[in-house]
């Protein structure tokens, strides 16, 4: 049974973002379930569906401040677009997810229930956790800026595949994709050291896995430290190579001689000629010169209340 709740015009005021597109729109069927938990809360609910690809980072943009807290409803792409949005409004906020996209990626890093009911409760319940972002020249992601092989497998393995194999479907398509990469020649700058040379894949990222194929290894990936785990992968040319590659991305254990592995704050990438990555899962045109700068503990989130607050590090 439903508590009732009753508000007025001086209650606090939510404004509930949704991409009605995210997943396969199965958050319809617990919409009213995720507005009571809202209201029980204390919050009188705004709902604005959003219209086009960027268009919850316009819309939070415009009228966040307004609002005592905001919750977003879809993928990690449209996450990162709030979050944008919300900085540019001027308005310092922690931002309540209800993970509802293809991978979620963010939200299960973070401990974000996959029950949207439970999500939403969190989003208006839960404790403050500060953790890193990054910019990408100019734009904001929330947990990786990538290009290459694995991205490309990880759409491209078909749900059927992955359902009946599991992880070795991925190497299945991995291996039938890899020569068809074109390998990208970068200098890469970081911690005062450069790399240089012919990379099929890049990852700068705060998540222990990449787009579901690419596995860092265990006990490396630290939050709130400042800093990105960076992952360069060069040309494959030789079939042990490329076994050996496959089974450390998928496995963890970089053993790779091609894997190049390091911790930085900040790194400048050199190409001779732009290429497309993916920030968060979403498309993001290349450049010949991109810098991308660990932002740490910028972003705030509201996690599952599972013990004492996290105050920032210092």
């Amino acid at each position: 049974m439903k508590k009732k709740v009753f508000l007025d015009k001086n209650s606090k005021k939510l404004l509930f973002i949704v991409n009605p597109v995210a997943g396969r729109k199965v958050y319809k069927r617990y919409f009213p379930e995720m507005i009571q938990q809202f209201m029980e809360a204390g919050y009188l609910v705004t709902t604005y569906l959003t219209q086009s690809p960027d268009d919850a980072e316009r819309y939070a943009a415009l009228c966040g401040a307004d609002y005592d807290r905001v919750v977003c409803l879809g993928g990690d792409g449209t996450f990162a677009q709030v979050v944008s949005g919300i900085k540019q409004c001027g308005k310092d906020m922690p931002i309540g997810y209800v993970p509802a996209g293809s991978s979620n990626d963010f939200g299960s890093l973070h401990g974000l229930s996959s029950d949207l009911v439970a999500a939403a409760h969190d989003a208006v319940t839960g404790r403050v956790k500060a953790v890193d972002c990054g910019t990408f020249n100019d734009r904001l992601f929330i947990y990786v800026a990538a290009f290459g092989a694995f991205i490309a497998t990880s759409y491209v393995t078909s749900q059927d595949l992955k359902n009946a194999l599991g992880r070795p479907a991925y190497f299945l398509d991995v291996m039938r994709e890899l020569p068809r990469i074109k390998a990208e020649h970068l200098k890469v700058t970081a911690n005062g050291q450069t790399y240089e040379g012919d990379y099929i894949f890049g990852a700068i990222t705060n998540n222990t896995s990449v787009s579901g194929v690419v596995s860092l290894p265990e006990g490396t990936v630290v939050t709130d430290d400042g800093k990105f785990e960076v992952v360069l992968i060069e040309n494959l040319t030789t079939l042990p190579e490329l076994s050996d590659t496959v089974y450390s991305v998928l496995s963890g254990d970089f053993i790779s001689q091609q894997i190049t592995f390091f911790h930085a704050s900040e790194i400048t990438i050199e190409a001779e000629n732009p290429f497309d990555w993916t920030l968060d899962g979403e498309y993001q045109k290349g450049a010949t010169l991109v810098h991308i700068q660990n932002h740490r503990q910028a972003l705030r989130i509201y996690a599952p209340e599972t013990g004492a607050p996290e105050e920032p590090l210092p």
